[in-house]
């Protein structure tokens, strides 16, 4: 199975995020949404806090086929 993470920053734009955690999780890749901040939950550009899946430190590099990299504010 192929695996991805995508990475998410404070004031991350949701649709460039979540619409690809989405699609991918619906097509059978797993997808891990990761925080680059340290905390639990990370806040979108819209003040939407989302839970990941684990923290930054945590990422396996070699066991990635993919990251994703969405844009925000600031």
């Amino acid at each position: 199975m192929k695996k991805i993470a995508v990475f998410f920053g404070e004031g991350f734009e949701e649709i460039e995020a979540l619409t690809v955690v989405d699609m991918c999780r619906r097509a059978g890749v797993e997808t891990q949404m990761v925080s680059i901040t340290g905390e639990e939950c990370v806040t979108s550009s819209h003040k939407v806090k989302v839970a990941m899946d684990m923290q930054f430190e945590e990422v396996d590099f070699d066991a990635l086929d993919m990251i994703v990299l969405p844009g925000g504010m600031p």
